[in-house]
Formats: C-alpha cells, structure tokens, sequence
C-alpha cells in the first residue's frame, strides 16, 4: 500500500493486504460499544465487542514492526446501571490470543465531561500501549511534561545534594547532584489533554484531539516512519502524523469520513 493515503473500506480487510512488519505504530480508536452512532453504523454490542475486535488485534501483531507499536483507545460503557467489563475481557483476550503485550495502561482525563446526578462524573478513557517484545522504540523524553507548580516553586530556591545510595554498592551511602530537566518531569500514567470541544463533522461524535495524538506519535516513532489507523475517522490521526514528519495510512469505511479527512490534510501547510 502507498504512504500518506486513505483506503476506504472494512479496516479488516484492508490490514490483511500490509506486509508482515511494515509498520512503525498504529494508534486508533476503535467504535466504541453500541455508544457512538456513526452515520449509518450503531457499533457492536458490548457482549460481542471482543469476539469482533480480536481479529483486528491479531492483524495489527502482523503488521507491526519487532520495534513498533500498539496504542489503542477505547472506554468501556454502562448497561442496565452497571459497567460492563468487555474491556478487560478484551486485553485478557488480547494477551492469550494475539501476542502483544501491554508495556504500559495510561488513563486519558480529557479534562471536562458532562455531569452525572447518579454517577461518578466519568472523564477518563483508557489508553493501552502494546508491542512485540522488549526492543520497541520509544522516546520518554519527547512525552516529559510541565513540571507542576510546587516543583517550579521549590527550584526557585538553590538545589541541594539529595541522599541516595550507589548501584553498585547499596550499602554504602553517597550524595549526588539533581537538577531539572529542561524538557520537563517524567510522564505519568495519567495523560492530561483535553478532549475536542466541537465535532469536525455534523454527525462524527468521537473526535479525539490532535494533541493526543501527536504525543504517542513522538513517543513512539521516529521522522519518516509509517503510522496507521484502521479506523482513521475525520483525519485527526493523518493529520498529525503529517505535522510531526511521518508517513500515515488510514482506513475508513465512510466514504463521507474520508472526504473529511482528505480535505483536511490538504489544507494542512507544513
């Protein structure tokens, strides 16, 4: 398949036609549980979601790169008053049927969600990052963020040596400078983006933002390498894969959605 292109069609079939190890990472975000409605497509019930998304899961082992990988995200959804656990159904599945593995589970606050008089005020997502083996690629420092402001209060004042012992010896007690990194602190499993306040498209409820994006792009992937999302939507993740150097496939089903996302990436100036 060419580079920086958009495929419309099933996802599934589509994944099938990319060569084994081909890909540097995919990220998307699925349909959710029967909880979107995307023009003409109600989403899968939650008690068949797994034995539907398996399959994509074991396409996605394929094409990945030794080096590559896997982030998905997805929620799960409540059913006659309670949560409905088809999410971790499926990362157990996951585990036992594709071989990926989980290096990491991050939580997305988007920041603002709509109240809820019966339940907890619900403003996270699940963010799960797979990959082959140990010797994926990643870069934790292109992910650092603000330091918060108790930390940016206490540097005001002269760093003093911190007590800690040695590698080798843990024994034998020593003092070591620290400082600052000037790209920030230490990512947290807790990722703090806020989630987009308009709809690209009339009819497109689950628009998750560029930034989001952008950040497991330079995380995980380097200039040039090949990202995809087999449920590309509106173009969020072409978009910025385009903005950050990297090559993109997309698959979308919707003729409309890819109009969308076509008219959009031609429109971005880099």
């Amino acid at each position: 398949m060419e580079h920086n292109t958009f495929y419309t069609g099933d996802s599934l079939q589509l994944l099938q036609e990319l060569d084994d190890n081909s890909i540097d990472l995919v990220i998307t975000s699925p349909p959710y549980a029967n909880l979107k409605t995307y023009i003409d497509y109600e989403g899968i019930p939650a008690d068949d979601y797994v034995d539907w998304f398996i399959p994509y899961c074991q396409q996605i082992h394929r094409v990945i790169k030794p080096t590559g990988s896997f982030i998905l995200n997805i929620n799960d959804k409540v059913e006659n008053g309670f949560r409905h656990p088809y999410v971790f159904d499926l990362i157990s599945r996951l585990h036992k049927e594709t071989g990926l593995k989980m290096y990491e589970r991050l939580f997305w606050n988007k920041m603002k969600g709509l109240p809820n008089r019966y339940r907890f005020g619900d403003r996270v997502e699940y963010l799960f990052w797979f990959v082959k083996d140990k010797g994926f690629y990643k870069n934790i420092d292109e992910m650092r963020t603000e330091y918060s402001k108790k930390s940016i209060q206490r540097m005001k004042n002269p760093l003093k040596k911190r007590f800690a012992r040695t590698e080798e010896n843990q024994e034998e007690n020593q003092y070591k400078e620290w400082s600052p990194n000037p790209k920030g602190a230490l990512p947290t499993t807790l990722v703090n983006i806020s989630s987009e306040s308009k709809r690209i498209a009339d009819n497109h409820v689950a628009v998750y933002p560029s930034e989001l994006v952008e950040y497991f792009i330079k995380g995980s992937t380097k200039e040039g390498d090949v990202v995809l999302d087999p449920f590309m939507g509106t173009g969020t993740t072409a978009l910025a894969a385009k903005k950050l150097g990297r090559n993109w496939i997309g698959f979308e089903m919707q003729q409309d959605y890819v109009d969308i996302a076509t008219k959009r990436v031609g429109t971005l100036n880099i």
